[in-house]
């Protein structure tokens, strides 16, 4: 396998994970719309979609999709055609990492926010004064030095 099947392998491995991500985004935006149909017959404000996140979240599912492509080690075409059972995984892959990937850092995110409360003091200010400079003399010009050496000739 050459570097280019390798590299046409991991990206179509993350093309497919951002494609099982996108299954995962369609039914979250699915319960999103219902919760906001709900929240706007209760009389609440609805929520709104973070497309930040939304971006984010198909990155990783591109990256889990990429990941799983290189541990599988397999690739998505065969003589006969292409390997329909590889390529769903794969797709279940990018859904379910992300997912996992996602839970990880929030985890983890939630943990380092409990542990280490960042508290801020602010320093005393700082004041500067400024002096007037004293005039510099001008120094003599650099002038080359007349004396040329001459190439020695020691063959004679």
């Amino acid at each position: 396998m050459s570097i280019t099947d390798i590299i046409y392998t991991v990206i179509a491995g993350g093309l497919l994970g951002a494609m099982g991500q996108g299954i995962r985004i369609a039914v979250g935006l699915k319960k999103l719309g219902d919760s906001n149909a709900q929240q706007v017959a209760a009389g609440n404000t609805p929520e709104k979609m973070d497309t930040g996140r939304l971006w984010v979240s198909i990155f990783i599912g591109f990256v889990a999709g990429a990941i799983g492509m290189i541990i599988k080690g397999a690739s998505l075409k065969t003589a006969d055609g292409y390997q329909t059972e590889a390529i769903v995984t794969i797709i279940a892959i990018g859904y379910a990492g992300a997912d996992f990937i996602e839970g990880f850092f929030q985890t983890y995110l939630n943990k380092v926010k409990a542990v280490a409360p960042v508290t801020v003091t602010a320093t005393p200010p700082v004041t500067v004064s400024v002096e007037k400079a004293t005039p510099v003399e001008e120094e003599p010009e650099l002038v080359a030095d007349e004396y040329t050496p001459q190439h020695n000739n020691a063959l004679g």
